[in-house]
């Protein structure tokens, strides 16, 4: 038999009712990882044939087929060739913990050793996790880039809404500093302009900067009980009666839920009237009905949206709504929350799909 065969289905081999004692080494043949057995007195009394090519022992003649040798002298051995890391695995007392070695041929091994009921002998198990080691290395290269470039993202922001303040403090100063224009309606309709879109990139940099506060972590949450479904009909009913004589936003709810929500009921309310905008503004004249149900651990919160509008890409809707803004705040709530925000399609149309646990996670902080 040329193929290797898996460990687990070895022992199974290996234990099955009426195998041959003489067949034991044959079955050992044929692993992927390395086995040895070491007597009580140290010696090893046998070794599989992956063993010495698992520990770089092969190119050695006396060590390509170390049986009957004491573990201190396969040590010895080892080191005099400055294979440390192999003699490492091969110590007698053999080490209580697993170990991972970095031969010096480049590869990872991990050997543990188990110690057999009643005889005194103990197992060594040698497996090459060289491939595991580099993928570990490779995601801890990937998680430390990430995180530098999230560290320059948030301090240029921070900087980018620094430097914008001081010329809008600036510009808004001068306004309010301005004659009366009243005598000059055409001048007075530009100062009108410009304080509106003074205001406009003022509300902007606020957004920008709790965006990259809660992004963060350096805004705290507020956590309490919250009864979500009254939660969203008081955002709907004041939507209504701030836009009195427009299309109705309407709220179903499938179900009372089996309670409250643990979560900040400041910034989900925020986070609802920011998505109401969104929908209003995506729906132009039409109806905008939004629909919440319990689900497994949590709720799923639908919010429409225009169909062209659900790449999950930033975008700018009509309005005055300022989408773009709004929907990057709104997928940071919902994580700091520990849930997620998408964009969907289905039967009835786009929606913003929001899913939000019934624990939200403690404040690191608290």
């Amino acid at each position: 038999m040329n193929a290797a065969m898996p460990a687990t289905e070895a022992a199974k081999v290996a234990a099955a009712p009426g195998l041959a004692p003489s067949l034991l080494p044959e079955v050992l043949g044929v692993l992927d990882v390395g086995v040895a057995v070491a007597g009580p007195d140290g010696r090893l009394v046998l070794v599989n044939r992956a063993m010495p090519a698992l520990l770089g022992l092969s190119g050695d003649g006396r060590l390509a087929d170390p049986l009957g040798m004491a573990l201190s002298e396969v040590g010895e051995a080892l080191a005099a060739h400055d294979a440390r890391a192999a003699a490492a695995a091969l110590t007698w007392p053999p080490p209580e913990h697993p170990q991972q070695l970095r031969l010096p041929d480049g590869r990872s091994v991990q050997a543990a050793w188990h110690r057999l009921s009643g005889d005194g002998c103990w197992v060594l198990v040698v497996r090459d996790v060289t491939l595991q080691a580099q993928i570990r290395q490779r995601l801890r290269e990937h998680n430390r880039a990430l995180a530098e470039k999230v560290a320059e993202k948030t301090e240029l922001v921070a900087a980018l809404c620094h430097e914008l303040r001081t010329p809008l403090t600036s510009t808004n100063t001068m306004l309010d500093l301005m004659p009366d224009a009243s005598a000059a309606p055409e001048m007075a309709d530009l100062l009108d302009v410009v304080r509106r879109s003074a205001a406009r990139i003022g509300d902007v940099v606020d957004e920008l900067s709790t965006l990259n506060a809660l992004e963060q972590g350096s805004v705290g949450l507020d956590l309490r009980p919250v009864d979500l479904p009254a939660l969203l009909r008081g955002a709907v009913e004041r939507w209504n009666a701030r836009q009195a004589g427009g299309a109705p936003v309407t709220l179903a709810v499938e179900a009372p839920g089996d309670g409250p929500i643990t979560a900040d009921p400041a910034w989900l309310d925020a986070l609802v009237e920011r998505l109401l905008s969104v929908a209003v503004a995506s729906a132009g004249d039409g109806p905008v009905r939004v629909a919440a149900a319990p689900g497994p651990g949590g709720w799923l919160v639908r919010v429409p949206l225009h169909e062209q509008l659900t790449s999950n890409r930033l975008f700018t809707a009509t309005g005055g709504a300022r989408t773009s803004t709004a929907l990057m705040l709104a997928r940071a709530v919902v994580a700091r929350h520990g849930g997620s925000l998408r964009m969907a399609t289905g039967p009835d149309g786009g929606a913003i799909e929001l899913r939000l646990p019934r624990e939200a996670p403690r404040d690191p902080r608290a």
